[in-house]
């Protein structure tokens, strides 16, 4: 027979071993949770620097004689990035676009713009825009996983190449006019950037001010607009 004494006893041990599984397991977790809270901070925190490059000269913005509307298409276009790319050669294009033409739209050289999927334009706007070319991103593998185990400790750096091709169609005429510009910009992950956060995209900011610059003055000096 067993004794009141060794039940209460065992039911005990059985509650202290199941109360000391429960706080271990607690203390694990919260200890996961702080390195996987710490992890995500710092891959959120890592610094992030853009460089302009020098193959286009500063072009300062002309009076236009007009602000047309314009429908803009992705046509050959394509992108290559070491390491493999999140997004379609058709998104990159559409994102090249936006920032060409947002500052086409800022200087007043256009009107607006819209999108038309695969150059199926409606003859709407005045002119049809079509990007083609290539963006090119060189870029060490081997440093891209070292700078990501060690948290942007260890920097990395992505060397980007825009070589564009805009095909311009002047709606009521038909003309067409033609213009290729390239410009290059580097981009460097390192957390001892992050302080600079909010200065991080004025290399790329001025890339683009001078691709889209050069573009359309080239279209102007064509005769186009």
């Amino acid at each position: 027979m067993i004794s009141p004494v060794s039940m209460t006893w065992g039911h005990g041990a059985k509650c202290g071993i199941v109360a000391t599984f429960k706080i271990r397991t607690k203390q694990i977790m919260q200890k996961r949770y702080k390195i996987c809270s710490t992890v995500t901070l710092l891959t959120l925190l890592n610094g992030c620097m853009t460089f302009s490059g020098d193959r286009l000269s500063d072009l300062n913005p002309i009076i236009p004689k007009r602000s047309p509307s314009i429908e803009e298409s992705v046509g050959d276009f394509t992108m290559h990035i070491d390491g493999g790319k999140l997004i379609t050669n058709n998104k990159a294009g559409r994102i090249i676009n936006d920032s060409i033409l947002d500052n086409w739209k800022k200087n007043n050289y256009i009107s607006d713009f819209t999108y038309v999927p695969k150059e199926k334009f409606t003859g709407n706007a005045e002119y049809n825009l079509t990007l083609k070319g290539h963006q090119e991103g060189n870029s060490s593998i081997v440093m891209q996983i070292l700078s990501g185990l060690t948290l942007f400790v260890i920097p990395n750096s992505v060397d980007i190449s825009y070589d564009l091709i805009y095909e311009l169609e002047e709606v009521s005429t038909g003309k067409k006019y033609t213009t290729k510009v390239s410009e290059d910009v580097a981009v460097t992950h390192w957390i001892l950037f992050f302080p600079a956060l909010p200065f991080s995209l004025i290399g790329s900011f001025n890339a683009f001010e001078r691709l889209s610059e050069h573009a359309y003055q080239d279209f102007d000096e064509q005769g186009a607009f």
